[in-house]
């Protein structure tokens, strides 16, 4: 009553629908992709957490518990927690700044070298053995 035009009704327009049909359908796909991406994104930083309580704990990541080894000390005991922490870090931290590289490196260290060691087990003085090396 103001003396202003009122908008048109999308209503009464089957285009004006049309792409407020489309519009709420792309917003919904939006809405899908971010939040399977944040559950996902939190679902990869659980899994990730877990393995690294696994590995820091127990001187073991799930791969050498799969295969009975364990990350040493020179005098044969077990890596603690803190040895563990700082040897995780190092490789993947060489694997990440190298893309990728560090691992072949790491297996190229295996194989070739007279002291089948990884860079990280040079790095924290660490031998990787089978656990029945252990003493009990």
């Amino acid at each position: 009553m103001s003396g202003e035009p009122e908008p048109p009704d999308d209503r009464s327009d089957p285009d004006g629908m049309a792409a407020a049909l489309a519009r709420r359908l792309a917003a919904l796909a939006l809405d899908a992709v971010i939040l399977m991406s944040a559950l996902v994104f939190w679902y990869i930083v659980i899994a990730y957490a877990a393995w690294w309580l696994v590995a820091l704990s127990r001187g073991q990541t799930p791969g050498k518990q799969v295969f009975g080894l364990v990350a040493v000390t020179p005098d044969g005991e077990r890596f603690g927690w803190g040895q563990m922490l700082v040897r995780e870090i190092f490789k993947v931290m060489t694997w990440a700044f190298t893309l990728g590289l560090g691992i072949v490196i790491d297996i190229t260290l295996l194989v070739l070298s007279d002291e089948p060691r990884t860079v990280a087990d040079r790095v924290r003085n660490s031998t990787i053995v089978h656990t029945s090396a252990l003493s009990r």
